[in-house]
């Protein structure tokens, strides 16, 4: 922690000094005003957004990045779609933001390791009220636990919820679903503020990758979830890498 807000701290202190060094997330915090009493974030504020962007948008993205080349390495037809559309988009040239729209399928991929491999696999809410959900009555101040993990492989909303399929994620069938059947981020006014970012980084690092390598898994491993403070393999996990067949 002291080594973090050294470096946050310092990052804080020139930008005040000279704020218009750079656009980014510091610079839109930095100018961001209460509704009512119009004063904008104190160092520490500013600190406690910055290294909850760190910490969260680091261990999530490479947890969900690890289950992803887990699941492609067990679903080659899933993972030849994959390497295709990449092949055809990028030719031999890394992805911008520009290719994102270009490449649905993995997008799809990203999606899909998301429903079966949330790394925010539960999250927690207070009931500032009693309330009744469900038929179930919810006492004020109880703590209401949802695990996306769960929900993410019920059958009324899943079909065959095991399996790895990201043809889920058409716009056809995902709009005929409940909007709260998949909610790897969250939702609600509590919804994960880096969604957009850890999607377009999961998105592009895939492609990125799917572009030179393909991952297989080692054999003979016993790939178990431990369910941490993020979702992870409990021992780790081995894989092969190679060169994609058009590098």
């Amino acid at each position: 922690i002291r080594t973090l807000d050294a470096a946050i701290f310092d990052l804080i202190a020139r930008r005040r000094r000279d704020p218009e060094m750079a656009d980014d997330l510091l610079a839109m915090l930095m100018l961001a005003r209460d509704a009512e009493s119009g004063e904008g974030m104190s160092d520490r504020q500013l600190r406690d957004e910055i290294i909850t962007f760190l910490i969260a948008g680091h261990e999530t993205v490479a947890s969900a990045l690890v289950w992803t080349w887990y699941a492609l390495s067990l679903h080659p037809a899933v993972e030849r779609t994959l390497h295709e559309e990449v092949a055809a988009t990028l030719d031999d040239r890394p992805p911008t933001m520009d290719d994102l729209m270009r490449l649905p399928y993995t997008r799809k991929v990203v999606d899909e390791t998301l429903r079966l491999y949330p790394p925010s696999w539960i999250s927690t809410r207070r009931a500032i009220a009693a309330d009744t959900i469900g038929g179930y009555h919810i006492p004020a101040k109880a703590l209401i636990v949802m695990s996306p993990y769960l929900t993410h492989r019920r059958t009324d909303d899943w079909p065959n919820p095991e399996g790895f399929d990201p043809e889920r994620f058409s716009p056809e069938t995902s709009a005929a679903r409940h909007r709260f059947a998949y909610f790897p981020f969250g939702g609600g006014p509590h919804l994960c503020i880096g969604q957009s970012f850890a999607l377009v980084e999961a998105q592009l690092i895939v492609a990125a990758i799917a572009r030179r390598y393909r991952l297989a898994l080692v054999p003979g491993q016993q790939i178990e979830v431990a369910p941490l403070v993020t979702l992870r393999p409990k021992e780790g996990m081995l894989m092969h890498i190679q060169r994609s067949e058009s590098n």
